[in-house]
């Protein structure tokens, strides 16, 4: 959700992203956190906060498990790519 937010492709190596989207990269991740708490969290299968609640913010993801959807920002499909054993989704068109 970050690198999407912040338009940086998931496979970019770290070292060729300039300090300013680095900055901007750290902006988002922030807001991103503040969201996601203020949500309850994201239940993805079975996790559920100390109240026994699942988290909401699983309804605000806008790339995480949508692939083949739409780009809310471009209409292009989403694509998904496994990163250190991690899926990472993401827009090719507009994260580069």
């Amino acid at each position: 959700e970050a690198l999407f937010l912040a338009r940086i492709h998931p496979g970019r190596p770290a070292g060729r992203i300039a300090l300013r989207r680095y900055d901007n990269l750290a902006r988002v991740i922030k807001r991103i956190l503040r969201e996601a708490i203020t949500q309850g969290g994201t239940t993805l299968r079975d996790f559920v906060n100390s109240d026994g609640r699942p988290g909401y913010f699983r309804q605000q993801l806008r790339v995480y498990g949508r692939l083949g959807s739409a780009c809310e920002n471009c209409g292009h499909a989403l694509k998904k790519r496994i990163i250190g054993q991690r899926s990472s989704f993401f827009c090719s068109h507009c994260q580069h």
